[in-house]
């Protein structure tokens, strides 16, 4: 059992004071010891008073990390309750909470992020991630993303984890409910939202929304539940536009069940989310959804599955509105798939057992991963892999002499190694980055390569799978001039990328398009890197060439003759093989000049190889 602090000092009540409880009340029934400090005047500190959880009032402020009589107080708290584990909550906090927590040893301190917005890449901040914080807890995607968005070194990416806020299914499907408001007819079409009236959550968009719609002539009532600073602002905007008759300001909804009820759509028109709980419980409501498509919203609401992800316009707003009022039937399919998605992924059971694991597992037990690259003159991608390489243990990237910013680039980066070495072929150079990888598992890529998110959680998920293949494919989306290309040969290009280095080595007969020897089976990994390799015409053309070239000496090591054939015949056919049977002709412009380039290649090959048989060199 761990003993294990949640430190959270705000008064009011939101999304993150219910995580802390729900969270420390839950690791109490599971026998932790549990300590939870915060403001005496909080709602937090008057729940927590009806449960079993101890709990101690601490005021914080903003410059309470200033104060040392206020630091030793919080460190007396932690070193008597023994405290293994803290997690934080607010800025605040964390500036003197983490200080305390650091300054009496505890092993792991762990900053709650649930907000979608940007960490600034401040001293103090830079400090605190560096020095202090073990680690970083995200209530969505789109939160943890915010974290290294201004600077992609405040954290390590593997260092975050993204578990979402859960909501108690059961007990929200059986709790019983009153609706606010009944239709006054049948073409009547009711809309609701629910959330603090302040600019985050952009209520204003709601009432310029109403204008429109009585513009359109469309029969509806707009219900906007909750309180705060703009109340009154907004009710004078729906009078000065002429919609106070159809807005219903409810003021503080004690049950939200008895707003979502009364409507049949539900608008989330916020300029951030952390994680929207509003969103999942009006779907498990099973109303459809109308939100921004910002930050968190496309993790809670699936794009024309649950509702629709829009623009910020109140046109396109209007319009869907209108669509889902005359399509009855669309809009209970929405609600329908919205409740079972809901349920499927945000039951707070699996979420708790999720903090639980995460609070007292220790990393060390997790599988790692070296990131291997070999690069020369990379400065227009070197950022853009490593960036998407963070979530990797190691990064070793052997350099062929580059003479542009690529070492200068790289070296920006914590955890990298750059080592310079002399470029004899790639299946050379390869083998030497792999001899230098600490860890088993392999990602070994190209710089032109990109990690999508859901790849990314895919190779996270299979290398700490319980029986893994030794190696495996990654299919490549080939991008000319950042245009996807679906055809000339690239639809079914996959390379190996992961694998285990004690049951793979590189063939050494092959030294251009290099290849694995795997000792195990393989498979596939279903989501594809993308390949930016079409930079431009002259770059594909120099690598197409250079291609050719290394390939001719290969064969020239196997006693392979260039004839007349392979010098003029082969490489029209290449370009017919790439044009016509692999579909080049339906990539346009851009297809047939790819297909050129794989022809120029074929003819540069057999050219070399003859020139080598005669005793010359290129």
């Amino acid at each position: 059992m761990k003993n294990i602090c949640f430190l959270n000092s705000t008064k009011s009540w939101g999304g993150g004071e219910k995580w802390h409880y729900e969270a420390s009340t839950y690791m109490h029934s599971k026998g932790h010891n549990v300590l939870v400090v915060t403001n005496k005047e909080s709602e937090l500190y008057n729940k927590l008073k009806g449960s079993k959880v101890n709990s101690i009032p601490l005021k914080i402020g903003n410059f309470s990390f200033l104060n040392p009589f206020k630091i030793k107080k919080l460190k007396s708290i932690l070193k008597d309750y023994k405290i293994e584990i803290i997690v934080i909550n607010l800025s605040e906090d964390l500036k003197i909470g983490g200080l305390a927590a650091k300054q009496v040893g505890v092993d792991k301190i762990i900053y709650r992020r649930g907000s979608a917005i940007p960490i600034k890449n401040t001293f103090f901040n830079r400090y605190y991630f560096k020095n202090i914080v073990t680690n970083v807890l995200a209530n969505s995607i789109a939160t943890k993303e915010t974290v290294v968005a201004k600077n992609p070194n405040l954290f390590p990416e593997n260092k975050i984890k993204v578990i979402y806020n859960g909501i108690n299914i059961n007990n929200f499907i059986n709790k019983k409910y009153t609706p606010i408001y009944t239709k006054q007819n049948e073409d009547e079409i009711v809309i609701t939202n629910l959330g603090r009236l302040e600019l985050q959550k952009n209520q204003k968009f709601l009432v310029d929304l109403a204008y429109k719609l009585k513009k359109m002539n469309i029969n509806f009532k707009m219900i906007i539940g909750g309180e705060g600073r703009l109340k009154q602002d907004l009710i004078n905007q729906a009078k000065n536009l002429d919609v106070i008759d159809q807005i219903i300001f409810t003021g503080f909804i004690d049950n939200p069940k008895d707003l979502y009820y009364s409507g049949d759509i539900f608008i989330l028109p916020s300029l951030w989310e952390g994680f929207g709980y509003v969103l999942a419980e009006a779907s498990l409501c099973k109303k459809p959804i109308l939100a921004f498509n910002i930050s968190s919203n496309p993790e809670v609401v699936v794009d024309k599955k649950s509702g629709y992800l829009l623009e910020p316009d109140i046109n396109i707003f209007a319009q869907k509105i209108n669509d889902l009022k005359s399509n009855p039937s669309k809009m209970s399919e929405m609600g329908k798939f919205g409740f079972s998605f809901v349920n499927e992924n945000f039951d707070s059971s699996t979420s708790l057992n999720k903090i639980e694991k995460f609070l007292i597992d220790d990393d060390d037990k997790k599988t790692k991963v070296s990131a291997l690259l070999i690069t020369y003159n990379e400065e227009n991608n070197i950022e853009e892999i490593l960036n998407d390489l963070r979530f990797t243990n190691e990064i070793i990237i052997i350099d062929s002499f580059s003479t542009d910013k690529t070492e200068e680039l790289s070296k920006k980066y914590n955890n990298v190694t750059f080592i310079k070495r002399n470029f004899k072929n790639y299946t050379d150079q390869k083998s030497y980055a792999l001899s230098l990888a600490k860890n088993n598992w392999i990602l070994f890529l190209d710089a032109d390569e990109r990690i999508s998110l859901s790849l990314k959680n895919e190779i996270i998920y299979t290398i700490n799978s319980s029986n893994p293949a030794a190696a495996y494919f990654m299919y490549r989306i080939f991008m000319y001039k950042k245009e996807k290309i679906n055809f000339s040969g690239t639809q079914r290009d996959k390379n190996y990328r992961l694998f285990q280095k004690n049951k793979v080595k590189f063939d050494p007969s092959l030294i251009v398009h290099e290849t694995l020897i795997v000792n195990g089976n393989t498979k596939i990994l279903n989501n594809k890197l993308l390949h930016y390799s079409y930079d431009s015409f002259d770059a594909y053309k120099i690598k197409m060439v250079r291609y050719g070239k290394m390939k001719a000496q290969e064969d020239f090591a196997k006693n392979k003759k260039a004839t007349p054939f392979h010098l003029y015949i082969k490489p029209i056919g290449k370009f017919l093989e790439h044009y016509i049977i692999k579909l080049g002709v339906l990539d346009g412009t851009k297809g047939m000049i790819i297909c050129y380039l794989y022809a120029l290649s074929t003819r540069k090959r057999y050219t070399v190889l003859s020139k080598l048989h005669n005793g010359k060199q290129e």
